[in-house]
């Protein structure tokens, strides 16, 4: 299943995508609902980030060849990214000026579905409604002198998710590639995690409870560009669509 939050009619709400079209539901998809008979064709509404979550985490060094050769971590390298950073479909990303080189970052994100504490690896994906498309801003020159990354990961703007919430998809087994202004920039497998899907949400659940319509970006492999203004960015995987966002730098 494919769901989507939107704008139509200035209301928000959350459908089933099909097709072409979107059909409504009653609630949210993270609480009990249903599909109603009203629908839009998707050319009329504006597609939202498709959660609006409370808590957001990204993984660190979960791709070898992220590493620049160091040696793979121990456990899972967490991180915290802020709501104020979230944007969804067609929405801009806003590089600050005085940032430095800024990159993107294709991930999969997964989307908590139900409160989620001290949980398996067995049972952990037990725990996601499903999956969407993400792009971890990265302000590198501030990565490297700050001592947190409160800035460098969640400056207003830097966490682009979208467009749909899919549903029945195996984390391991999927493709993501970034495009900047239709060049081809990264393409990485999630076969290639050094700490799978499961094992990332089990780890987190340890200290934190997670909610639902929480996420966690997986992580990114390969290289990455310096993104500059006019620029647009393209996230995709194959089951689950194009993540499209443009660039400007103040």
């Amino acid at each position: 299943m494919k769901f989507a939050r939107y704008e139509a009619h200035g209301e928000t709400a959350y459908g089933v995508v099909e097709g072409g079209a979107v059909r409504q539901l009653t609630a949210s998809p993270f609480d009990e609902h249903e599909v109603t008979d009203h629908a839009h064709a998707l050319s009329e509404v504006r597609l939202l980030a498709p959660c609006t979550p409370s808590k957001i985490y990204f993984m660190g060094g979960n791709y070898s060849d992220h590493l620049g050769g160091a040696e793979p971590p121990a456990f899972p390298q967490v991180y915290i990214k802020t709501p104020n950073s979230i944007i969804g479909p067609g929405e801009t990303i806003v590089v600050p000026g005085r940032a430095g080189s800024v990159q993107e970052e294709a991930e999969l994100v997964a989307v908590i579905g139900k409160p989620c504490r001290n949980v398996s690896e067995a049972d952990a994906l037990d725990y996601v409604l499903g999956y969407t498309c993400g792009n971890d801003v990265s302000a590198r020159d501030w990565q490297r002198s700050d001592p947190t990354f409160w800035r460098a990961k969640a400056s207003d703007t830097f966490s682009p998710i979208g467009p749909y919430i899919v549903t029945g998809l195996d984390p391991s087994k999927l493709t993501l590639r970034a495009r900047v202004s239709g060049e081809q920039v990264q393409e990485c497998k999630t076969s290639d995690m050094i700490f799978d899907t499961a094992a990332c949400i089990s780890y987190i659940s340890q200290s934190v409870t997670l909610e639902p319509g929480d996420i966690i970006y997986t992580g990114t492999g390969g290289t990455q560009v310096d993104l500059k203004q006019g620029d647009v960015v393209e996230i995709e995987i194959d089951e689950i669509g194009v993540l499209t966002n443009p660039v400007v730098v103040e």
